[in-house]
């Protein structure tokens, strides 16, 4: 038989769902065996997209954790890491573990204000004054690096965990 994409390309294997011929080009490894394009496809929008309750509840665990966590990069940077992961794990547990790019953008955008959030002076200052520290804080660089893990160690939970 000929591959359903490729019909001068012989082969002998079959999609797991629809049964289709597919070659080695078209063919995707799945937990249960083989899939087509098609079929793999069916399988990850399950995964990536969530309703809008979802987002809301992942958002709602983000922020959560972020503005509990926000501490974490400032103390050691190190533990940045664990920080965007704690960060990553809520929004997962909260979104009912969707992986799309809405739940990463979340994860990241919440590790971002979490950070900056504790960043923040303790005593109230003019809106002026608040910019120039929030700018004065941006500028170090172990700041920048501790800021960065968190977001990036929250989106690639999301993305890949």
């Amino acid at each position: 038989m000929n591959c359903s994409r490729h019909p001068k390309v012989e082969t002998f294997v079959q999609c797991g769902r629809c049964e289709q011929p597919i070659c080695p080009d078209c063919m995707v490894s799945a937990p249960v065996g083989v899939r087509c394009r098609d079929c793999s496809r069916q399988n990850l929008d399950a995964i990536m997209k969530g309703s809008p309750r979802q987002y809301a509840l992942g958002a709602l665990f983000a922020f959560g954790s972020a503005l509990a966590l926000g501490w974490m990069p400032h103390m050691l940077l190190w533990l940045g890491m664990i920080y965007g992961y704690l960060v990553g794990e809520a929004t997962l547990r909260g979104g009912g573990r969707k992986r799309g790019l809405g739940m990463q953008i979340i994860a990241g955008l919440a590790a971002a204000l979490g950070f900056i959030v504790w960043a923040m002076p303790h005593t109230p200052m003019p809106l002026q004054a608040l910019q120039i520290y929030l700018q004065v804080m941006l500028m170090n660089p172990w700041n920048l690096v501790g800021l960065g893990l968190g977001i990036v160690f929250a989106v690639t939970h999301v993305r890949y965990i």
